[in-house]
């Protein structure tokens, strides 16, 4: 079994003696932002294309710079590390990549730094559902702006998701909703929402408590070149019942069907013809079958040149 890497600071390190200690400000408050990034493996090309990576990259520096974290990090030094780290791995397969800042001093709750900036690089094949999944809708109410930002991918956040999605879980579902303050849709635990009726597809807007996806603005841009109706704006309950079509999105949900939510049957319980030409294009591009999208793939070996 060959041996797996995580970089440091920069610094290639066995697996075993990745840490942080126990006392830092990231384990007892959660000072702790992240991001997560797909590798899609071409076989024919031998080249391992890295999805939105500049992208991520921009967002995690967000996150770092809103949750008030001190460094001199910059998205060219962050691919630099990206690549080597993946590398390292040796990775020619469908992979996942986890970018994490987080604060390593142990120190009261407003310490800024030191920022331990974390690499991991592991094997990650696709989705292995091929049906549609079963929803809930949360009774859980999803953090809002004025709590602690949404838009940005901070570790604390995704405790909101983990109880509503471990609620959903005891009671039987795969997945679960979650409604903002207002009743409004907002997203899934670790996905952005869509539905479709009468060919039309829908998302809540990106200030109605959601994460700012990258994976949700692509598919907009997919939307609007296959001449498919999109909208964002505000959405009820009630609409997610009454959806011919339904499905989550994200970095590692990729593109997932929605068979029914709280019992309601979506359509006729089976993968949208929209759903399936949204989800067919997404994975043309990640595999690098699309040259008109190949400036959102990082490519790792032979196509660097």
């Amino acid at each position: 079994m060959k041996e797996t890497y995580i970089s440091l600071n920069g610094r290639i390190t066995p697996y075993e003696e990745a840490k942080i200690h126990v006392s830092s400000v990231a384990m007892k408050y959660g000072a702790s932002v992240f991001e997560g990034i797909r590798g899609y493996w071409n076989e024919e090309q031998k080249e391992l294309y890295l999805f939105a990576l500049e992208q991520h990259l921009k967002r995690l520096l967000d996150s770092m710079n809103l949750m008030g974290m001190e460094h001199d990090y910059s998205v060219d030094k962050l691919i630099f590390q990206v690549e080597e780290i993946v590398k390292a791995n040796q990775l020619k397969q469908d992979c996942y990549i986890r970018v994490a800042a987080s604060i390593e001093a142990d120190g009261p709750l407003d310490t800024r730094g030191p920022v331990l900036l974390n690499i991991a690089a592991f094997p990650q094949g696709r989705k292995p559902i091929q049906t549609g999944i079963k929803v809930s809708i949360s009774s859980w109410t999803r953090l809002s702006d004025n709590m602690m930002p949404p838009r940005i991918k901070c570790v604390a956040n995704y405790q909101n998701g983990r109880i509503a999605l471990l609620l959903a879980k005891t009671d039987g579902y795969d997945n679960t909703i979650l409604l903002n303050q207002n009743g409004k849709v907002a997203e899934a635990p670790t996905a952005a929402v869509f539905l479709v009726k009468n060919g039309v597809l829908t998302t809540p807007v990106v200030t109605d408590g959601i994460l700012e996806s990258i994976t949700r603005r692509f598919l907009i841009e997919v939307a609007r070149e296959l001449n498919i109706p999109i909208i964002e704006r505000q959405i009820d309950r009630s609409e997610c019942y009454l959806a011919d079509e339904a499905f989550l999105c994200g970095t590692g949900a990729e593109i997932l069907p929605i068979r029914s939510i709280d019992h309601y049957l979506i359509g006729d319980g089976k993968d949208g013809i929209i759903t399936q030409r949204l989800k067919d294009f997404y994975f043309d591009v990640v595999y690098g079958k699309k040259p008109k999208y190949s400036h959102l793939l990082f490519p790792i070996y032979n196509s660097k040149g």
